[in-house]
């Protein structure tokens, strides 16, 4: 956006403000922060001079009710005569008896000032005809739109005639500089319009209580010297409650009124110390915080949106500080509320104009990528909306908006998840299909492969059934997905156009709330050939050393029955070696018949209960010798399970004589068989030295032992663990292990229940 179209916006909005200030749209708040910063100053010392003398209860009660008589009122100047000044703020507009001998003690006593007062009736209240001679003044003040007492006027015009304030006049006669008045004002065509001139801010000193006051009775009565008066202004007034309406000051957050006599001595005091507050001009006040706040705008545009906003906490904070200063130090009030509203409008006007920039960026981001997105145009695609922030604000705008840019998110989520997935792997295919099982994408490798083999490539399940016929590792009994998925490695066999050996990896691409299905090929054909050969080699050679071992085997064991003394012994040690060898041979054979897929399981229902019981049978005589009970804690009776017989007892006699190896003596190995909803569960448990948490992730690995302190003379080749997984897997069966080192572990063969045989 051009700078000069920042700038005309910017003082729009400031002329706006100004024109709400001159209307009075910021009068309430400025009248609440004027009298905060009476109550943050806290009271004044007023000056010594002025005294209050309050027609108190304590008056009421001993002088008689109200009104009291004049005479009380006479001895009252009688006993203030050393007093500079007596002030009555008490109407004595009503003729009495006892006038003139109230005026004789006026006319003997200090300098009296009595008040004038414009009724409801907007008549004008004069003191009674025997008291007209004295000096009088009006004792109205002026109340905000809230009620409170801020300010007075010095003069008043009405009805052709000069009222001056009632402060004021006790200024003059105590000698203080006389008010300019200014001109008499041409006589109104309305008899009851008040011309009112020489406005002043009231400085109170405090709240009620502050100016010292003295009850008239008590000076009536003489309980004060007549020097404690000597130059004294004294303002005499009621504060009786009850007779008194209270006036609402700055103070006023005691919810406690001020008596009017207070507030005049209040006024008095400001004119005697020349301390009353002086308002800065609205003129003045916009010169001050107008470059100020078009110094922040500036700023605002250059700054992040959190650092905006502290920076506008804190030119309101320096702000207020300053305006709090100037009022506690100069007593010059300089309303804020403008101001500081001027900060957050420009503040907000700039964010506004940063939203609208970065919303056409936005937009125009938007149409650069669009063409290149896959479905660029498609029918499902929502339209971007007007572009900029008036596409922000208008109805559905911003949700066209947020929809378009969430498809755009979606899209790139997916290019990046696909390809992250295609970057990080050595691939020959891929496939993905959406969540609806159809074909998205494909390259052109597994196109051709499918082609030349007759594998149906458009739809997930049908691509599936086509290629479970090409499995080695498993079954092609054409599974679920979801058992694909659980499957991990998956190895295929193609013939056409050449011999070719592929490792399948089938796994989700979750994008937003979709889930897309990827299929990764990979060619392992150079590896698989690899490990066929080897195989082949081990098989070889492990079947050449069947012979030799048990030749060996049966001639030691023929010395070891025949020869006696040392001869006998070095026979039995050939013999226990020979069978261990014979031992490791033939698990390791399994074990890679395994690996390979050519141990083909012969499944036949099978009564778990007594092939754990025979298992039991068998290790007898091997935990007898060890001192340890085996235990078997297993069912009278269950329905039998699909499971290879031999190989199944085979697990579980290599792990009872691990559980055997790593107990020591007396401490008992429990076979367990337990029944779950579509899982049948057979436990060995021993409380002998466990295992430790950095083992257990590998004592299923091939020829790899744990060092286990008390069981360092164990012999074993390493190999009785990784034949239990392999052979439990084999069977569509898990191996779950629990131990804590040093109580006990527990080996779980969890194998389903998929099949019920028939009774």
């Amino acid at each position: 956006m051009m700078p000069i179209r920042k700038i005309l916006l910017a003082a729009l909005c400031l002329l706006l403000l100004l024109g709400l200030e001159y209307l009075g749209c910021f009068e309430g708040m400025n009248n609440y922060f004027y009298d905060l910063a009476f109550r943050f100053r806290g009271p004044e010392r007023p000056l010594d001079k002025i005294l209050i003398a309050a027609v108190d209860e304590k008056t009421l009660d001993r002088l008689g009710p109200w009104p009291l008589k004049r005479t009380c009122y006479a001895s009252l100047l009688e006993k203030m005569k050393p007093s500079g000044i007596v002030a009555f703020d008490i109407l004595l507009s009503e003729p009495s008896p006892f006038d003139p001998l109230l005026a004789e003690a006026m006319k003997k006593g200090p300098p009296v000032v009595l008040p004038i007062l414009i009724n409801e009736d907007l008549m004008i209240e004069h003191p009674a005809r025997a008291l007209s001679a004295f000096p009088a003044g009006h004792v109205h003040v002026e109340r905000g739109i809230d009620g409170v007492a801020r300010e007075v006027h010095h003069t008043l015009y009405f009805q052709g005639r000069l009222l001056p304030s009632f402060a004021s006049m006790v200024h003059e006669l105590a000698g203080g500089r006389s008010l300019s008045r200014g001109a008499h004002p041409p006589e109104p065509e309305d008899e009851k319009t008040i011309f009112q001139e020489n406005l002043m801010r009231i400085n109170y000193a405090g709240g009620p209580g502050t100016i010292p006051r003295v009850s008239v009775c008590d000076v009536v009565q003489g309980a004060y010297p007549e020097d404690h008066f000597r130059g004294r202004i004294v303002l005499v007034g009621i504060t009786a409650m009850g007779l008194v309406d209270s006036v609402t000051t700055p103070y006023a957050e005691t919810r406690m009124g001020m008596s009017g006599v207070e507030v005049q001595a209040n006024i008095v005091n400001n004119l005697l110390l020349g301390n009353e507050i002086r308002v800065v001009s609205p003129a003045a006040s916009w010169l001050i915080g107008v470059p100020v706040a078009l110094l922040l705008y500036g700023l605002f545009f250059r700054m992040a949106e959190g650092s905006c906003l502290l920076l506008l906490i804190a030119a309101v904070m320096i702000y207020s500080l300053l305006t709090l200063l100037a009022f506690f130090v100069w007593h010059v009030w300089n309303p804020p509320a403008a101001t500081m509203l001027s900060f957050l409008v420009l503040l907000t006007l700039a964010y506004l104009l940063k939203l609208h920039a970065a919303a056409e960026s936005l937009g125009a981001t938007y149409a650069t990528i669009r063409p290149h997105l896959r479905n660029a145009g498609g029918k499902d695609e929502p339209g971007y909306g007007r572009e900029g922030i008036a596409g922000l604000l208008t109805p559905r705008g911003i949700q066209r908006q947020a929809l378009s840019l969430h498809g755009i998110a979606h899209q790139l989520i997916f290019e990046k998840e696909l390809s992250d997935r295609i970057l990080l792997s050595d691939i020959f295919g891929v496939a993905v299909f959406d969540p609806d099982g159809r074909l998205m994408l494909a390259n052109g490798d597994i196109h051709r492969l499918c082609a030349e083999n007759e594998i149906f490539l458009n739809a997930r399940d049908r691509f599936l059934s086509d290629l479970a016929g090409h499995v080695l590792e498993k079954e092609a009994s054409e599974p679920a997905f979801e058992q694909w998925l659980q499957m991990g490695a998956i190895t295929v066999f193609l013939d056409r156009p050449e011999r070719r050996y592929l490792k399948v990896d089938v796994s989700l691409l979750p994008v937003a709330e979709k889930a897309y299905s990827l299929f990764l090929l990979t060619d392992i054909t150079q590896v698989k050939e690899v490990e066929l050969l080897k195989g082949q080699i081990v098989s070889i050679v492990s079947h050449e050393l069947r012979t030799p071992m048990a030749n060996i085997q049966g001639f030691s064991e023929l010395l070891a029955g025949s020869l006696e003394g040392d001869l006998k012994q070095y026979a039995g040690i050939v013999l226990e070696e020979s069978e261990r060898l014979t031992k490791f041979v033939n698990t390791f054979l399994d074990i890679n018949r395994l690996e390979e897929g050519r141990e083909r399981m012969e499944k036949t229902p099978v009564s778990v209960p007594d092939l754990v019981r025979k298992a039991r049978v068998k290790m007898q005589p091997a935990s007898k010798g060890k001192g340890i009970e085996l235990l078997a804690e297993v069912p009278a009776d269950m329905a039998p399970v699909l499971l290879d017989r031999d190989v199944t007892e085979q697990v579980l006699l290599n792990l009872i004589e691990n559980a055997l190896k790593y107990s020591p003596p007396n401490r008992p190995v429990i076979l367990r068989v337990a029944e779950g909803p579509d899982s049948v569960i057979i436990e060995v448990a021993d409380k002998g030295y466990g295992i430790r948490d950095e083992d257990r992730d590998r004592i299923f690995d091939k020829f790899y032992r744990a060092n286990v302190a008390g069981a360092e003379t164990v012999k074993g080749s390493g190999l009785g663990l990784a034949f239990v997984k392999r052979a439990v897997e084999a069977q569509g069966g898990r191996v779950i292990v629990r131990s804590v080192f040093g109580k006990g572990s527990t080996f779980s063969l969890v194998f389903p229940r998929a099949v019920r045989p028939e009774m």
